[in-house]
């Protein structure tokens, strides 16, 4: 049925004339009494009872016109939410996240998206690092914050942070007192590293750091999060390096020194499946982008 008839209809039975009608219309009379004609032959029930000088609208002229104003509304309202699915303003999102984005990355991107799209159902999903882009293969969720500790081939990927890595000390050794760190200075510190097999990268940075500088770490502990080496350097148990980034985050007993080498960066991005990202992916990675480049730049 042609919507248009529609409102020509509902344009007669409020006014009960169609010159007035077909004024409100801006359209001639003749065409619009055939156009309600047409549809009571569509139809085939009769809408308006005429006469010479009076239209009145029949016992399915007026259930009709309830149903007509229905279907209007709900025409009018799939195009707006239409619109606003094309802006990325509705809809879901599934996001996988790792350990460290969740206090440092994942919480103002998260905000500002929240507040700029009120209408889109987030939903979090943790998996460690080394297994997001599996979760992002399965469908499991929409797209990921990444590091490179597997294969990215094949994903859409935006880069979000490369950023150095720092100094983690307790705030009464020695180390703390400098302004700016050598690794080299390190040589002899109990190092608590990161696992391989749950963060390759970070592993593969510190002791490739350390080897730089000519020694081989003296590893304490290996550990599979951030968060707990932090709290074991705070315990006074050693010392390791971390991202930038992870400078948000207070430990009593423990501060970041910059170091002097900073040829090893931590990479983290955003990645996708699809080719052609919905418009709310879409959006969230341009949040996630300006978050980065605003909040967290070198």
């Amino acid at each position: 049925m042609d919507l248009r008839r529609l409102r020509y209809f509902i344009a007669v039975a409020e006014e009960l004339n169609f010159t007035k009608a077909a004024a409100r219309l801006h359209m001639a009379q003749p065409p619009l009494s055939r156009q309600i004609r047409d549809l009571e032959e569509e139809l085939g029930v009769t809408l308006l009872n005429r006469t010479h000088h009076h239209i009145e609208l029949s016992d399915a002229g007026r259930v009709f016109l309830e149903k007509a104003r229905q279907v209007l509304l709900a025409a009018d309202s799939a195009v707006v939410e239409a619109q606003r699915a094309q802006r990325g303003e509705i809809g879901s999102l599934a996001i996988g996240f790792f350990e460290q984005i969740a206090y440092t990355l994942l919480p103002p991107t998260l905000r500002a998206f929240q507040e700029r799209h009120p209408m889109v159902e987030v939903q979090l999903r943790w998996f460690p690092v080394v297994d997001q882009v599996e979760a992002l293969r399965r469908g499991d969720i929409d797209l990921a914050f990444v590091r490179p500790v597997t294969d990215l081939a094949g994903l859409s990927k935006e880069t979000l942070l490369e950023e150095p890595f720092v100094l983690v000390a307790p705030s009464d050794h020695p180390l703390a007192a400098k302004d700016i760190v050598s690794v080299a200075d390190c040589s002899r510190e109990r190092f608590i590293n990161y696992t391989q097999h749950l963060a390759p990268d970070y592993h593969a940075i510190i002791m490739r750091l350390c080897a730089l500088a000519g020694f081989a770490p003296r590893i304490f502990l290996e550990v599979g999060q951030v968060y707990t080496a932090l709290g074991l350097v705070s315990s006074g148990a050693g010392i390791t390096f971390v991202p930038a980034s992870v400078q948000r985050l207070h430990f009593d007993n423990l501060v970041y020194r910059p170091l002097r080498e900073q040829q090893l960066l931590s990479q983290t991005y955003l990645a996708w499946t699809r080719a052609s990202p919905s418009s709310v992916l879409s959006a969230f990675v341009a949040t996630a982008r300006q978050i980065a480049q605003t909040e967290f730049s070198r």
